[in-house]
């Protein structure tokens, strides 16, 4: 599971606020705290974990239990914007979404991305806006549209093993994509629902400590990629 997460630092004296925008990769299900340092490393510094201080995050004004909570559940879906050691602005939140599309079966299961304006690619990708580790997806498999007044269509790009929208074939041309449909591509199936933030479950983490964290930047190499 890939997910893209905004971690805002706040100014410290003469240091002004930062922002980093940082790609996880990890199981999903993976707590929090597994990756809460390298999280305030990527934007503060690798001394901001040194200093032996509890690594303190927040979505908006929500204070995150990192042993409870799981990367790929709200709110630590893909496009979050977490806070680091004060409060955010709960304007930085992600309620207001048009729609989310949530992985439920394949490679990435539990994960769940938001959907802004705009059109959204999917595919193996990492340059993909839902980057999904599934070897029967294209590299840029197919698009998910949000428009102006939160309608959503799909259109296959023209992937090598195709993609279908509730069993059926879905071609260049987009399609409507409605809140409860299945689409499929590879061995992954995503549904859509509508924008509106699901309550979030406590998750104990699952142990396998299989992480990888690196800043998300233009034109950086990917070294998971290949």
């Amino acid at each position: 599971m890939q997910i893209r997460l905004t971690v805002l630092a706040p100014r410290s004296g003469q240091t002004p606020a930062r922002t980093c925008d940082v790609l996880v990769t990890a199981p999903a299900g993976t707590a929090l705290a597994t990756v809460a340092s390298q999280l305030a490393a990527a934007v503060s510094g690798p001394e901001s974990s040194q200093g032996g201080g509890a690594v303190v995050l927040f979505a908006g004004r929500e204070r995150l239990d990192g042993h409870r909570i799981a990367l790929g559940e709200p709110p630590l879906v893909d496009g979050a914007v977490l806070s680091l050691q004060v409060p955010g602005d709960d304007e930085a939140t992600d309620d207001a979404v048009p729609a989310q599309l949530h992985v439920v079966a394949g490679p990435d299961a539990g994960g769940v991305h938001l959907l802004h304006g705009g059109q959204i690619r999917i595919g193996r990708s990492a340059d993909a806006d839902v980057p999904l580790d599934d070897p029967d997806v294209s590299r840029l498999h197919c698009a998910v549209s949000v428009s102006d007044d939160g309608r959503v269509s799909v259109a296959d790009l023209g992937s090598t093993n195709g993609t279908s929208l509730d069993g059926v074939e879905v071609r260049e041309r987009p399609v409507r994509l409605t809140p409860g449909a299945l689409l499929r591509l590879g061995e992954s199936t995503l549904r859509l629902t509508s924008g509106s933030r699901p309550t979030t479950l406590p998750t104990a983490p699952d142990g396998e400590g299989h992480l990888r964290v690196t800043r998300a930047e233009t034109g950086a190499a990917d070294p998971g990629r290949g």
